[in-house]
């Protein structure tokens, strides 16, 4: 997860999922992309994808 929040600098943060879209699905049981939410700010953002290579 991301050491701080990129508006705030705050680290006080949480991992939620993000249920505008499914990105998968598991049978019927729908997977959802994860967004940290900043709990001091309330800015919402997508972690980085670590780069392959």
């Amino acid at each position: 997860m991301a050491k701080e929040c990129p508006k705030c600098h705050s680290k006080n943060l949480k991992e939620v999922e993000d249920k505008s879209k499914p990105i998968a699905y598991f049978g019927h049981q729908p997977i959802y992309r994860k967004k940290i939410v900043c709990k001091e700010c309330t800015y919402e953002y997508f972690p980085e994808e670590p780069s392959a290579g």
